[in-house]
């Protein structure tokens, strides 16, 4: 289940300073589940880069359903008073296969960010003892990293560790994801900043006519009885449309939908809704630890399609963002750029795949494996694209 490794930490006087233990400790799936819930819930609320796809009830819910056959590896390390102050989830295999063993970042279908765990008031200790014990041959040689905040404090902290302590860095995959943060001018200031003029008319078009069908509410639950009614309806509403057609949807596979059921849980889920005359017709599902609510799923009823559903609640829901505080920020929470949210959000995080290594031959083969997938990935695209239209 565990094993602890001593290290020679290269500094003697870093564990003094940081307070972090001079160990690592190695968990299977079976020392992940054994962790303490409140120690890793502590470490999720106060992680340096809030991460909710590594909240344990996320994790868990994941190794109950979907990675399950996986041999998922945590490395964690910790205070000398044994307070959890960094956890890395890995797996050994991803979308791109390679010739030689590496450590990818925990990852399914679901998760959108492969940062590590690290305590803020330990970050930069932690970052220091992963990158030695790599360096030293005491963790695994070869890391990939997916869908990281490329310009977070948590990547420069690690970035740093792993160039002082000899290792290679490298950042593939590069790619926008939308980020809406707070404008000084408030709601009307974003409206006239961020959406462009035609876009906008058509966001209050969209309204005006949503409001001629009937009245329109925007509805947010987090409560356990509202929210796994709400769940339910956005499993539903989502099976309804193209993605159950494709079979794309959680209700398509029953470990999907089992996956959904217990990783969008009290505590971390939310869900927000536009109803029409009482009735959901288009769902947001968000996930937060911190102050940042990450958004990786949203469903629209597609009988109300001409009535632009989807557009109606990015507009409510940034309107409701700018009327509270209880947010700092929210995440699109999406692989690819070109989401919707693009067209509505003021910011955004430059994302990539980062790979670090001992041997800097092994980061760079690795490297051209994740770019070539990409190639061919945007060529069959394009391929595809071609055949869809007339005479093509």
């Amino acid at each position: 289940m565990t094993s602890a490794l001593a290290f020679d930490g290269g500094r003697p006087d870093f564990a003094a300073v940081s307070g972090v233990s001079q160990s690592l400790e190695r968990l299977d799936a079976a020392g992940l589940r054994a962790l303490g819930a409140e120690e890793w819930d502590a470490l999720s609320a106060a992680a340096l880069v809030e991460n909710p796809f590594y909240d344990r009830r996320h994790v868990i819910a994941g190794l109950d359903t979907l990675d399950n056959s996986k041999a998922v590896r945590g490395f964690a390390f910790r205070t000398g008073r044994g307070q959890l102050a960094g956890l890395f989830l890995t797996q050994p295999r991803s979308n791109v296969p390679a010739p030689f063993p590496v450590a990818n970042s925990l990852a399914n279908i679901y998760q959108f960010s492969g940062t590590p765990l690290l305590h803020r008031d330990h970050a930069e200790a932690v970052a220091k003892a992963w990158a030695t014990q790599v360096s030293q041959g005491k963790a695994p040689g070869l890391w990939a990293f997916a869908d990281v905040n490329t310009g977070s404090a948590a990547s420069h902290l690690l970035d740093a560790a792993a160039r002082e302590a000899g290792l290679h860095w490298r950042v593939v995959i590069p790619y926008e994801r939308a980020h809406l943060t707070r404008l000084a001018g408030g709601f009307e200031a974003h409206l006239e900043q961020v959406l462009s003029k035609n876009r906008l008319k058509d966001v209050r078009r969209t309204m005006r006519r949503l409001g001629e069908a009937g009245k329109i509410e925007l509805e947010h639950v987090e409560e356990p009885e509202a929210l796994t009614q709400r769940l339910g309806d956005f499993l539903s509403l989502e099976h309804s449309g193209w993605k159950g057609e494709q079979g794309t949807s959680f209700l398509s596979h029953e470990k999907d939908a089992a996956f959904a059921r217990a990783a969008y849980a009290p505590g971390l889920a939310t869900l927000d809704s536009l109803l029409l005359d009482g009735k959901p017709i288009a769902m947001k599902l968000s996930i937060r630890t911190g102050r940042t609510a990450y958004t990786p799923k949203i469903a629209y009823d597609e009988a109300f399609k001409k009535l632009g559903p989807g557009m109606a609640l990015e507009y409510l829901l940034i309107e409701a963002f700018y009327a509270s505080e209880a947010l700092d920020g929210v995440d699109a929470a999406a692989t690819a750029e070109g989401h919707s949210a693009l067209n509505f959000f003021n910011n955004h995080k430059a994302m990539g795949t980062v790979i670090v290594g001992r041997r800097g031959w092994q980061v760079s083969v690795l490297a051209a494996l994740h770019e070539g997938r990409k190639t061919i990935k945007e060529r069959v695209k394009a391929w595809q694209a071609r055949g869809a239209k007339p005479g093509g």
